[in-house]
């Protein structure tokens, strides 16, 4: 590597470097919900360290500055363990971001750590048993035998995320669902791009700026999905309901009906009493988990209105026998089943009304389905 490389490398490197400071500046906690603007936060700072080793390494190999061997054999180990740091985080954010609640507790979050565990264990001992890599005489950075093999099961990460999010793309109904998908779909792609055009370069890594695309590709979408969703629960806002609901009521008639339903948790003031809110946020979240279940099943659309109050819509596929409340009774069967392990039990009282006429403002739909929806409540004596 000539010097005019080397100098253009360390200027990148401190570029992403700054530039994922201001990142980390700009992301705050509202962003996104907790486990997402956690592994969010935890990706950027692995990279931020994957950078600095990365440097070092590099001024090293190409005698810029001389270190003792142990020294570099512990920026060696950290600097690849970091590439497996990276994969983690950006498949648990995954995780988080597609609600994958298999991979969230029991067995599953057990597997879903056994990559990384194979990984750090075997570049760790390494160090000892040369097996991942070794410093030659002179210093050099060696792949050992087992390299490909540690490689592959960190490659296992980005190909769950891009299996899952591919199969997403095909079978979602909802075009927000999709985008989402696809989103890290390509992040994936754009990352085995640069493994691979990083394969055939021998003067500098270019991992760095793979990792950098894929962060700032998902920032991006947070700062865009921050606009119309609710940092709580994920789900749509307020905003983007009545965006999108007006819209599709400009295209009713009695042969293409949509159902509007208004929905309110209940009990939940009794759950924010007895339990705190911290409990009451947990409920919501809940109840946020079994909303998507169900009008995912049903092509259609959700969003928190506000408080403990959600928004839901469905349209009936042609010919289709509809059934306004068979949506509630599936929608009651996952929340119960969902907090069976809770002091509390989730139900939700919903009203819905049968939207036909396009020139019927959507407020007036909104105020149909909530008179009903508190008629019901009143009718079952269920407390807010």
């Amino acid at each position: 590597m000539n010097n005019d490389v080397l100098i253009a490398f360390g200027i990148f490197q401190m570029a992403f470097f700054l530039l994922d400071i201001f990142i980390l500046a700009n992301t705050g906690r509202s962003i996104a919900r907790k486990g997402e603007y956690t592994w969010f936060y935890i990706l950027i700072a692995i990279h931020m360290v994957y950078l600095l080793l990365n440097t070092i390494w590099t001024m090293s190999e190409y005698d810029l500055m001389r270190l003792p061997r142990s020294v570099m054999l512990v920026v060696c180990t950290v600097s690849l363990w970091t590439v497996t740091g990276c994969a983690t985080a950006f498949f648990m954010f995954t995780v988080e971001k597609l609600d994958m609640q298999h991979l969230q507790s029991g067995a599953g979050r057990w597997l879903s750590w056994l990559p990384a565990a194979f990984s750090t264990l075997m570049i760790v001992s390494s160090v000892w048993t040369e097996k991942v890599f070794y410093l030659d005489e002179s210093g050099s950075f060696v792949h050992g035998p087992m390299y490909m093999p540690m490689m592959v099961s960190v490659s296992l990460y980005l190909l769950a995320i891009a299996a899952v999010s591919f199969a997403n793309i095909l079978r979602k109904k909802t075009r927000f669902l999709r985008k989402a998908n696809a989103i890290l779909f390509v992040s994936v792609l754009i990352i085995i791009a640069f493994v691979v055009a990083d394969s055939f370069l021998s003067t500098a890594s270019v991992l760095p700026a793979a990792i950098f695309s894929v962060i700032v590709g998902i920032f991006i979408t947070m700062q865009v999905a921050n606009i119309n969703s609710d940092a709580l629960t994920g789900m749509n806002n307020r905003r983007k309901a009545e965006e999108y609901l007006s819209d599709i009521i400009r295209n009713v008639s009695e042969n293409k009906p949509v159902y509007l339903y208004m929905g309110d948790l209940n009990n939940f003031k009794k759950i924010n009493d007895t339990y705190g809110h911290a409990v009451g946020d947990e409920a919501l979240i809940l109840c946020s988990r079994a909303l998507k279940r169900t009008i995912d099943r049903y092509g259609g659309f959700a969003a928190r209105y506000g408080g403990d109050e959600f928004l839901l819509s469905w349209q009936p596929d042609k010919d289709a026998v509809s059934d306004p409340d068979a949506l509630t009774r599936e929608l009651n069967a996952f929340m119960q089943e969902l907090s069976g392990d809770k002091p509390y039990r989730l139900s939700m009282t919903i009203g819905h009304v049968r939207c036909t006429d396009p020139k019927e403002p959507l407020i007036s739909y909104i105020r149909q389905a909530d008179g009903m929806l508190y008629r019901r409540k009143r009718a079952a004596g269920v407390g807010r």
